[in-house]
């Protein structure tokens, strides 16, 4: 009974951490692994330096897209970024 319990549960926490991992992103973005967390997107207004050699999994904005609004805002067209009203 003990295993029994004890494989349930441990499919129960595969499953959360699998949906935790395959959330969907934003409009404009895609999941992708092991990219650069300053060049793994564009962002308005912004130029980045030089490329931190880290690894980030996550949703990034799709090519041709750009952050807007720090790091948690939506992914715009790059017209979107120099209009200055939005």
């Amino acid at each position: 009974m003990r295993l029994l319990f004890a494989a349930l549960l441990a499919i129960i926490i595969i499953e959360a951490i699998v949906a935790f991992h395959n959330r969907p992103c934003k409009e404009n973005e895609a999941f992708r692994k092991g990219m650069s967390s300053n060049c793994g997107e564009h962002r308005c207004g912004h130029i980045a330096k030089r490329c931190k050699r880290d690894s980030r999994d996550g949703c990034f904005c799709e090519k041709g897209f750009r952050r807007k609004g720090g790091a948690r805002g939506p992914c715009v067209s790059k017209n979107e970024c120099d209009n200055k009203k939005n």
